[in-house]
């Protein structure tokens, strides 16, 4: 019902935008409220952060352990990209020219230093509110409905360009990419069982979560994996901050990178990143992704959990 909800809600804001494609001043408001609304769910993830201290505090052991895993997929897909471009030849191709329009050529470090600052922000507001308010503030809302706004300007911004697009362009074997992407997060977790103490089993489950840490750690704790469940859900809320984060400089290696990084949450928190940092054309490849990935945790979390 949600993936229908937001898909709904991106395809109300891409008739507004196709409506209003001929004026500039709308599509320029509309780009405001964006980037405003942007900040707004970054400051949003701060205060969940902020919510969740005591969780991530509980045991550090576990909380070095799953950032570890997390930053361990980060840099094995940068890796991975990065290999995969020098042996094609091609350095830092035209999907670049696009992301610097909406950035600014060798603005990315301050990109990541702004997103960075949104999510501090939210976090030390969080903390500067009397417990009383903090309490009653319904978080998870909030987020949803900034979620779906953000979504809303989203959609129109491209309703707005898509006379302008060319998906052609696209090749047709990125319809391939999420199966691809769960395979490739299974396979950190195999090679990050091999460089920590966790068994392979144990590093799929981690892993298996695809970016969705609500979901994936419930589905263990129902098993009794209560350790294993506090891994996946810490090492999952870092592997999206972490994607958020890298957007501006993995756009700048492969526009697909950022879809990768994301997993299930390239379909909705990561989809403005992507639109602003690799491109138009690659929003609704990055909604299918997130869609196909999201669809696929519980399988996975239920076939290796056994």
């Amino acid at each position: 019902m949600g993936v229908l909800i937001l898909f709904s809600v991106l395809v109300l804001g891409g008739a507004l935008g196709w409506c209003a494609r001929d004026s500039e001043r709308a599509v320029l408001l509309n780009r405001g409220f964006g980037r405003g609304t942007l900040w707004a769910l970054l400051a949003v993830m701060g205060m969940k952060l902020a919510l969740n201290r005591g969780l991530f505090a509980k045991d550090l052991s576990v909380f070095f352990a799953a950032i570890a895993s997390s930053l361990f997929l980060v840099a094995v897909f940068f890796g991975v990209f990065l290999l995969v471009d020098r042996v094609r030849g091609r350095g830092v191709g035209p999907h670049a020219e696009e992301a610097s329009a909406e950035t600014g050529e060798g603005h990315e470090l301050g990109a990541v230093a702004l997103n960075s600052g949104c999510i501090l922000a939210g976090f030390l507001l969080f903390l500067a509110l009397p417990g009383a308010v903090a309490a009653r503030i319904p978080m998870d809302l909030l987020g949803e409905w900034i979620l779906r706004a953000l979504l809303l300007f989203i959609g129109f911004d491209l309703g707005a360009e898509l006379h302008r697009l060319d998906l052609r362009q696209l090749p047709p074997l990125l319809l391939l990419a999420p199966f691809v992407n769960i395979l490739a997060s299974l396979g950190c977790g195999l090679l990050f069982s091999l460089v920590s103490r966790h068994s392979a089993r144990e590093g799929m489950l981690i892993y298996s979560g695809m970016g969705w840490y609500s979901l994936s750690s419930v589905l263990l704790a129902e098993r009794g994996l209560v350790l294993l469940s506090l891994l996946a859900f810490i090492h999952n809320v870092f592997r999206e901050l972490l994607s958020i984060l890298s957007a501006p400089l993995a756009a700048r290696v492969s526009p697909y990178l950022p879809v990768y990084l994301g997993g299930a949450t390239s379909m909705d928190v990561m989809l403005p990143f992507v639109q602003r940092y690799c491109g138009r054309q690659y929003t609704l490849l990055s909604f299918y992704s997130g869609v196909i990935c999201s669809l696929a945790v519980i399988p996975l979390v239920r076939l290796i959990a056994g």
